[in-house]
């Protein structure tokens, strides 16, 4: 256990707190080492783009590399702030949603009951087809990636939470289908906050994870599949889903 060995100290960012406290600490404590490195890098760029054109050059070479370093911090932290708060991800996926798909007519449910299988966090209805999303929070070092068609989460198998994301989709699809008296196809989407997602996407064992930021693009590309008509039939039956007792209020 981490902060219990007989050969190294307990460190009190270990002992007793929280996944998102540790976290915290550790960043806390990497500021300076993260300075050091990014004034070490400054100032590479400035000896060399003096040396090798003129000072100005210098100049500008240490403030690019500055800037981006800053950057892929900014970003490194802004992918894990939902893991941080403790949170799952539901309310900036559902203001994605809201922002890049309503207005193009694309019918947007969030917080739904599957009888049988449990909740679903948002259900996107629009001509390109069915989608159900998941979020998932992951920690900051967790990679997951796909090999030869397998899900893999920190080199575990994925199996498991790809196949209930998959049955919620066959069992939201079954019964909308029932409902209309026509087949409906659903496809099941997890949306990955936190973490390394190789490519940016991964699709492996008949799900897809991205980004949230990636799901509207990836909506909208999807062929045709629905006239307006179907979709207004296909909304109106989902919208008979029980709302599930976790629901969020969309703002």
């Amino acid at each position: 256990m981490i902060g219990r060995s007989i050969y190294v100290p307990d460190n009190p960012a270990f002992v007793g707190g929280s996944p998102q406290a540790v976290h915290e600490q550790l960043w806390a404590q990497g500021r300076r080492r993260r300075l050091q490195v990014r004034c070490a890098l400054a100032a590479a760029g400035l000896v060399i783009g003096t040396w090798l054109v003129a000072a100005w050059c210098g100049l500008l070479a240490a403030a690019l590399i500055a800037a981006v370093d800053t950057m892929v911090r900014w970003r490194e932290r802004a992918a894990s702030s939902v893991w941080r708060k403790g949170q799952r991800g539901e309310r900036r996926t559902a203001r994605i949603l809201r922002l890049a798909l309503e207005w193009r007519g694309y019918k947007v449910l969030h917080g739904r009951t599957i009888p049988g299988r449990g909740p679903v966090d948002h259900l996107v209805i629009g001509a390109t087809g069915v989608v159900i999303i998941s979020n998932q929070a992951v920690p900051p070092e967790t990679q997951i990636a796909e090999y030869r068609g397998t899900l893999f989460v920190d080199e575990r198998p994925g199996a498991k939470m790809a196949a209930a994301l998959r049955d919620t989709a066959h069992a939201t699809a079954a019964l909308l289908g029932e409902r209309l008296g026509s087949e409906v196809a659903v496809d099941p989407v997890a949306i990955v906050h936190g973490g390394g997602l190789r490519g940016g996407r991964v699709t492996a064992e008949g799900i897809t994870l991205l980004r949230a930021h990636r799901i509207p693009g990836w909506i909208r590309r999807r062929r045709v599949r629905y006239t307006p008509d179907e979709v207004a039939a296909i909304s109106a039956a989902a919208r008979t889903l029980p709302i599930s007792r976790q629901a969020i209020v969309v703002r």
